[in-house]
């Protein structure tokens, strides 16, 4: 007799915790940065504008090496500024600076940036990210971007084309 009155009492225990743990919480408020629309990282190929040969192109590599450009909030935390970031310090194309940006526009712009990875500074011609523009090899449509710029370390012209990260293998590319 004890023993059913010790498994009834258990049970109406866990009875009552299944439901009074149950409470739905609302769902949490997404924010985003006030650069949300142009942030992100991107998968680029950059191309000689003088000259229209991709960096690294070969028969096999069309497009030449990919690389890896990021753009980001600054600790500012305002709507037209971000960070452009292009490569690394060992890549010939490497640029590092705080540009200009207009999210309802979508542009990237900036003239005389310091440029924190080689020195010297560049000018951001043209930028701009363009919104499910694009197809990607995994099949999805994908945001990309067209920066063309101009640099003081070598006097050179680049335009750097490619597709926001989608972290899928085959857009890799």
């Amino acid at each position: 007799m004890k023993f059913k009155n010790i498994k009834y009492t258990l049970l109406l225990a866990v009875g009552a915790m299944v439901f009074s743990g149950c409470e739905t919480l609302p769902d949490q408020k997404v924010e985003y940065t006030p650069t949300f629309a142009v942030s992100g990282e991107w998968v680029v190929h950059v191309k000689n504008n003088a000259t229209g040969v991709y960096f690294g192109q070969t028969a096999a590599r069309p497009l030449g090496t990919g690389f890896s450009m990021r753009t980001y909030n600054t600790s500012e935390n305002v709507s037209n500024k971000i960070w452009v970031r292009l490569g690394t310090a060992a890549q010939a194309v490497a640029i590092l600076g705080k540009a200009d940006c207009d999210v309802n526009q979508r542009t990237i712009s900036g003239a005389g940036i310091a440029n924190a990875t080689k020195g010297g500074t560049f000018t951001i011609n043209e930028g701009k990210v363009l919104i499910g523009s694009t197809k990607l090899h995994s099949g999805i449509m994908g945001d990309s971007i067209h920066v063309n710029y101009t640099t003081t370390f070598d006097g050179n012209t680049y335009i750097v084309e490619g597709h926001r990260r989608s972290a899928w293998n085959e857009d890799e590319y």
